[in-house]
Order: C-alpha cells, then sequence, then structure tokens
C-alpha cells in the first residue's frame, strides 16, 4: 500500500462490507424484519462502493507511457 488513505480506504471498506452483510444477514432471518437493519445494510454498501471509488481512482494514470518519439 502506498499511501495511508489506500490503507483507510480499505479497513474502512472491508469494515462496511462485514457489518453490511451481519445487518442484512439479521434483517432476512428475524420472524419481524427490522427495517433499520435494512437501512444499516444499505449504508454499509454506499460506504463500501465510495471506499472502493477512493482506492481504485487513486491509482488512475499513475504510470508514465513511453511514446514511440522519445
Amino acid at each position: 500500500m502506498k499511501s495511508l488513505k489506500d490503507a483507510l480506504a480499505i479497513i474502512v471498506g472491508l469494515a462496511a462490507l462485514v457489518f453490511g452483510g451481519w445487518k442484512f444477514y439479521s434483517f432476512v432471518n428475524t420472524n419481524g424484519p427490522d427495517s433499520r437493519d435494512m437501512w444499516w445494510a444499505i449504508g454499509c454498501a454506499v460506504v463500501f462502493f465510495v471506499c472502493g471509488l477512493i482506492y481504485f481512482l487513486g491509482h488512475v494514470n499513475k504510470e508514465e507511457e513511453i511514446h514511440i518519439t522519445q
């Protein structure tokens, strides 16, 4: 990992993935589903997506191309 931003995005993204998966599981497997669990799962999915964007967009155009005329 090249920077603290990448490490933080990975850690927060994976934590959101695990917590969101747990909340979705508890939403599906309870007798009377609590809608708050579903909103937590959706919120965690959004956080996971944003962390993925931060990580992958931080690596765009990091490698310089060597042109034939140089």
